[in-house]
């Protein structure tokens, strides 16, 4: 008597597992990219129509009312790519959550993070503020006061820049992560700081810009290296 063997039961294909910190990992990319590629494309494109500083305030109220759409184009954008920093939080805190169990430096890092992705975008808003201002058929040497905007917010926002990155080189050099990250990190804080002062020397502001450069790559750096070490 033959016995037929029962066919094999064939699992069910698995689905492909939901990788949340590995696509907020890529959002910090995202952000180094899209912040480097504004910034070129705002001095490229955009702020040459400020004119100098050194023009007559109305002159250069006048320019900047003349490239209205231009601007608002540009603070746009900018917006939108500094508040791509927001989707790399996620993956700060899960990885500062796992070296760092009081979590301390987690929230820390998320905290300042999340002041980041405002103040910098804000300026851009706040510019737009006195655009709209100067179109409605105000005094257009309020145009060239409110540059000032862009700078001032950025020197502000290094305080919460200074606890971010701070937050974070901790936590790498407590896991024994890359070195070159946390003394980059460390180089970042005290330029940023020393940037800051162009909130009453605006002749800091070249070491501010420079900074503040040199932190978009760096998260962009990191967040590389995240993905890679997974």
């Amino acid at each position: 008597m033959t016995f037929l063997s029962p066919a094999p039961v064939q699992a069910a294909p698995t689905a492909a597992r939901f990788d949340a910190e590995r696509v907020s990992n890529r959002f910090g990319l995202a952000f180094a990219l899209g912040q480097v590629a504004v910034l070129v494309a705002m001095a490229v494109l955009v702020l040459p129509h400020a004119g100098s500083p050194t023009d007559p305030a109305l002159q250069r109220g006048q320019s900047v009312h003349a490239a209205d759409a231009i601007y608002r184009a540009g603070n746009y954008v900018f917006m939108i790519s500094g508040s791509l920093l927001l989707g790399f939080l996620g993956a700060v805190h899960a990885r500062l959550r796992r070296i760092d169990p009081s979590q301390t430096l987690a929230t820390v890092a998320t905290a300042a993070g999340a002041l980041l992705a405002l103040i910098w975008p804000l300026a851009g808003m706040l510019h737009d503020v006195a655009l709209e201002t100067g179109a409605a058929g105000a005094d257009l040497r309020i145009l060239a006061g409110w540059d000032a905007v862009a700078p001032f917010s950025l020197a502000f926002s290094v305080f919460a820049r200074v606890f971010f990155i701070g937050a974070i080189v901790l936590a790498l050099r407590a896991a024994g992560g890359s070195t070159w990250l946390v003394r980059s990190g460390v180089v970042l804080i005290v330029l940023a700081l020393v940037g800051s002062a162009t909130l009453v020397a605006g002749a800091l502001f070249p070491l501010l810009a420079l900074s503040t450069l040199g932190y978009e790559l760096w998260v962009g750096a990191l967040a590389w290296h995240w993905l890679r070490s997974r």
